[in-house]
């Protein structure tokens, strides 16, 4: 085969693979945009009072106008920096406490059941708490963000830990291997892909609590923010506007994850 036909034959193949993505990338919008459309029906025929469910059109020329807002990226920063840094925190304290715990059984045994209750506890119930404790500032909220994620993290990361296939880690050991590097190369790469999925839904917690401690305590900057402003003025078409952008947000932060995932775990199926 010549070069001029290899060349060919691949340029023929990257078109392939591109017009397949742009069809499957279509087809992800087909429901959106089915709901926006049953949106403007629902509001052109009065199905709703207009007072409660403003039209779609309206509400997309005022996500257009916050989306090009510098103020809108302000208040995006300063949710992004304090749900990154609670996550942070819940990643750093809950892979090591759920590490330490998949390796002691005994040490599982004793966690697991109270871990497991303030897993289950609703993190706005401890709402009060972290503000008489902390007050309205930063750190509340922050420590709302890491105590509404970290249980999730270390019970998956420990139960990844007592998941692991126990003869790699006698092969180790065999062949002379310290505790350490047992750790280190095959203990927790085995409970890795449990770990990033308490990860993964620890992150979506993340964003869902961060914009209910901006909604309910307050804060100069932040989407909750202007949520809650948009709530309270009656501006209803502003405050769907919003409900989009951190959707999408959200929904941005996950594929983001899924992809990282697939890269950092190869091995797991999909």
């Amino acid at each position: 085969m010549s070069r001029g036909s290899k060349t060919g034959s691949f340029t023929s193949r990257l078109m392939r693979r591109w017009a397949l993505g742009v069809w499957h990338g279509r087809r992800s919008f087909v429901l959106p945009l089915l709901l926006v459309v049953i949106w403007q029906i629902v509001y052109a025929y009065r199905l709703v009072s207009p007072t409660l469910l403003p039209s779609a059109w309206e509400t997309m020329l005022r996500l257009g106008g916050f989306v090009i807002s510098r103020n809108t990226w302000t208040d995006l920063g300063w949710t992004a920096l304090r749900m990154a840094v609670g996550f942070g925190l819940a990643a750093i304290i809950g892979i090591s406490v759920g590490l330490t715990m998949g390796l002691h059984r005994a040490l599982y045994q004793i966690m697991v059941t109270p871990m497991d209750f303030f897993r289950s506890v609703p993190v706005s119930t401890l709402y009060p708490a972290f503000l008489l404790i902390l007050g309205t500032n930063h750190s509340s909220k922050i420590g709302m963000v890491c105590f509404g994620s970290v249980f999730v993290v270390a019970l998956n990361t420990a139960y990844g830990v007592l998941q692991a296939n126990p003869v790699r880690a006698q092969m180790v050991r065999l062949f002379g291997g310290s505790r350490f590097q047992t750790i280190r190369w095959v203990t927790f790469f085995e409970a890795l892909p449990q770990t990033m999925i308490g990860l993964r839904v620890s992150l979506s917690f993340s964003l869902v609590i961060e914009v209910l401690c901006e909604f309910f305590m307050g804060s100069e900057y932040g989407l909750g923010q202007r949520l809650s402003e948009a709530y309270s003025n009656y501006a209803i078409a502003d405050m769907y506007a919003f409900i989009v952008i951190i959707g999408t947000v959200g929904f941005i932060l996950n594929r983001t994850f899924v992809h990282l995932e697939r890269r950092v775990v190869p091995w797991v199926g999909r």
